[in-house]
């Protein structure tokens, strides 16, 4: 019979162990990092929000980017040339297949004539967010997927896995700069976390994870603050293009604020003449803000595909004609860059004049009686007629409203917005502050009809109660036209007309008042002969009601409108190059005689050279910041570098642990140099011990004969200090040899290796290829 032999407990298995086995090839990366690697991606992919509707496209580029995972940890033990290709065809096919399961051919996401080309189309078409179409989710999966490769190969191919997350600070900064402002903070955390979770996990030893964490944070500075600081529209960009954008972009929020910044510049620059058919002055409007659901005013999003071209003559919609005035114009375009042109209120046609405006690129935009581009801005000299009328309040209407006829006819003889428009236009924010409301309701008093309440509104903001000032909301903090805002400057009672015009257009709305924000340029300076010329100063906003039997009406609530507007000549104004050409009437086909025109342009003018000077300081600050924060980031690895540097000479002549704070000194020096340890023989189990002496050996080969003694001296030192704890390390001795090896190694290479390795040292890139054990380890503490 015999024994049974006792059984053996099973030893337990370390996960981490498994994971960083030394049986792994060396440049395999552990899988832990594999899993890391694109998941800062996916988190900045959610900065992509505001450009595309719904959330489908995220949730697909994440099942996505799972399959890339799950296939480069199955190959991530073979050669690089085998992850490489498993990488890219599984990239390939999945964009494949995508494309299938969204309706698309195979290649679907790369032909211009299918889903790439619908995307195209629609980002050329609409404002942000894009609708989700298929091929708009199929293509935005695509990108993420791709940009997510791009991550695991610099975490499983490279392998670089600090350099990971770069592609995710991309996906951050494109969204900022589209929509002008930077991603929500808890996404920039969020991602932040993400990133240095992987540059932890992929770095050793633990003092690697400083230049890590240096890294991240330079890196979400790019990210964050690049958009906010230095914008791609930025004014100063105008003295480079000649031209001045206006406030309103599509898809790009914050309308009213640009408008206040766009009038509290320093210069002038003319952006636009006209002359109107009647000789008198027009309030040329650009665009109507009349969402405020959310506490802020933005257009309504509408879906350019559907509309008419601009070519196309259409009625005005939610105008009366019985009441309104003609506002037939000649415009020319002097320096504006826009995307919406400047119309009359109720334009119901534009004609180009001119070759460089191409009306079968501007399209009406939805209910609205304004037109905006699908393709390039307003270029310089574009010239357009534009026929229409708009109804204002004034006493002729009041007469009207007195004598009960506004509403005979109940809205039938002109085509009235849809109901759906009409409850758009009421919407408020449920936390609306009470003030609002309350005051809505005092001033209106005993007006019963919604015209009578529009011009109570209207002439108790021009009472005398309330002061034009375009620097009081900025010196006092309540700059903008959100809710709260308005709350604020209801009792301040002192702004511009960016602040008026909010507040009556909410207060209208509490009063259940349909309106909409008109954003535009007021009449503008005449000239001698006849035309006017409008400059950025002329940038205004003004509210408008929909009256029922009207239609939408007009008011001007900002007080002293009129001299807030006028012109105020620069110095360096200069008389406009083309004033001798005024514009036609509409209608006319030649132009009046010219007659010479003493009135100087605010403008260099449109041919002129000079007309693009004053521009450039119009965001000063913001230049000067960008500028300063572009010199830090320059400047940080050299500061962060040379702070090591004097840290560990100081802990050298504290004495503590002098000898090994020494050698990180001097790998560091070696790396900034350009000699790094080599790898060790392959097989070779003694050379690849992880002792400073062994690195030592490596050494001798590749480093210069001059710098050799100090490293032995330190070598010496740092395995008595190890070893010999009765024989202390000369800490004064140890500070010499790390100066003079540095003294050595800038001597033995080129000037501008030296110049180079202080001010980008590779010392401070959290890399693997300075470890004693070569590339694809991790080094630990020697």
């Amino acid at each position: 019979m015999t024994a049974t032999s006792p059984s053996r407990p099973r030893p337990r298995v370390d996960v981490r162990e498994v994971l960083d086995r030394d049986d792994l090839p060396d440049d395999a990366p552990a899988a832990r990092v594999v899993a890391l690697a694109p998941v800062p991606v996916l988190l900045a992919a959610l900065a992509m929000r505001p450009l595309v509707q719904g959330v489908a496209w995220w949730v697909s580029g994440v099942v996505f980017v799972a399959l890339l995972v799950v296939v480069v940890l199955a190959v991530r033990t073979r050669p690089r040339g085998v992850r490489f290709v498993a990488l890219v065809a599984t990239l390939v096919l999945g964009s494949c297949a995508v494309a299938l399961v969204n309706g698309s051919g195979p290649l679907g996401w790369l032909d211009q004539g299918g889903a790439l080309g619908q995307t195209l189309a629609s980002i050329r078409l609409n404002p942000a967010p894009l609708p989700q179409s298929d091929a708009v989710r199929l293509v935005v999966t695509v990108a993420i997927a791709w940009v997510a490769g791009a991550s695991l190969f610099l975490a499983a191919v490279a392998p670089t896995a600090a350099l990971a997350a770069a592609p995710a600070l991309v996906i951050l900064l494109v969204p900022g700069i589209i929509t002008g402002q930077a991603p929500s903070t808890w996404l920039v955390v969020l991602t932040a976390l993400a990133f240095l979770a992987l540059l932890w996990t992929s770095v050793r030893p633990v003092q690697r994870a400083f230049p890590a964490v240096v890294v991240g944070a330079i890196g979400l500075v790019v990210a964050v603050g690049l958009p906010t600081l230095v914008p791609l529209d930025a004014g100063f960009l105008s003295g480079v293009t000649g031209a001045i954008r206006s406030p309103i972009q599509p898809g790009r929020p914050g309308t009213l604020l640009e408008l206040g910044q766009d009038l509290r510049r320093p210069n002038e620059l003319e952006v636009f003449r006209y002359r109107s058919s009647d000789g008198q002055p027009q309030y040329l409007k650009l665009a109507d803000l009349d969402e405020f659901g959310t506490g802020d005013w933005v257009p309504t999003v509408t879906d350019a595909s559907t509309a008419d071209t601009a070519e196309q003559a259409r009625w005005a919609e939610g105008v009366n004609p019985r009441l309104a005035d003609r506002g037939d114009v000649t415009v020319q375009i002097t320096g504006l860059s826009s995307n919406y042109l400047p119309l009359p209120s109720g334009a119901m046609s534009v004609e180009s004049k001119s070759t460089n405006l191409d009306l079968g690129q501007w399209r009406w935009s939805g209910s609205a009686n304004t037109v905006r581009s699908t393709g390039p801005a307003t270029a310089r000299g574009a010239t357009y007629e534009a026929y229409g009328a708009s109804v204002t309040a004034n006493p002729y209407l009041d007469a009207v409203a007195a004598a009960g006829r506004l509403d005979d006819d109940g809205g039938r003889s002109f085509r009235a917005p849809s109901q759906e428009q009409l409850r758009i236009d009421t919407t408020l924010p449920d936390d609306l502050p009470a003030v609002i409301r309350d005051t809505a309701g005092r001033v209106r008093a005993g007006a019963t009809s919604d015209y009578e309440q529009g011009r109570a509104l209207e002439q108790w903001f021009r009472s005398g109660l309330f002061t034009y000032s375009e620097t009081a909301p900025v010196e006092q903090g309540y700059d903008g036209d959100s809710m709260d805002v308005v709350a604020r400057f209801l009792q301040e009672r002192s702004g511009y007309c960016v602040h008026f015009a909010s507040a009556m257009a909410v207060m209208a709305r509490t009063l259940g008042i349909p309106s909409r924000i008109a954003v535009g340029y007021r009449a503008g300076a005449a000239r001698e002969d006849g035309q006017y010329t409008v400059s950025n100063r002329q940038l205004h906003s003004w509210p408008e009601l929909y009256i029922r039997g009207a239609g939408w009406v007009a008011f001007e609530p900002t007080p002293d409108s009129d001299a807030a507007a006028q012109s105020q000549p620069s110095a360096s104004a200069t008389p406009s190059a083309s004033a001798a050409t005024p514009l036609p009437a509409p209608g006319e086909t030649t132009a009046p005689s010219a007659s010479p025109s003493a009135t100087p342009s605010a403008s260099a003018g449109a041919d002129a050279a000079g007309g693009t000077g004053g521009v450039g300081a119009s965001t000063p600050w913001g230049v000067l910041v960008g500028l300063l924060v572009a010199l830090g980031l320059l400047a940080a690895p050299s500061l962060v570098r040379g702070w090591r540097r004097r840290r560990r000479l100081a802990a050298i002549e504290t004495g503590h642990q002098p000898a090994a704070t020494a050698w990180r000194e001097l790998l560091d020096d070696l790396a900034d140099h350009g000699l790094a340890p080599d790898a060790p023989p392959p097989g070779d189990a003694a050379a690849a011990a992880r002792t400073a002496r062994a690195t030592f050996g490596r050494l001798r080969s590749s480093v210069p004969a001059s710098v050799l003694p100090h490293l032995r001296s330190v070598v010496d030192a740092l395995d008595r200090e190890r070893y010999a704890a009765a024989e202390p390390a000369d800490p004064q001795a140890l500070g010499t040899a790390v100066r003079e090896a540095r003294t050595a190694l800038d001597a033995s290479v080129p000037r501008r290796q030296v110049v180079w390795s202080r001010l980008f040292p590779p010392s401070l890139l959290p890399s693997a290829d300075r470890s004693p054990r070569g590339r694809g380890t991790r080094a630990t503490a020697s």
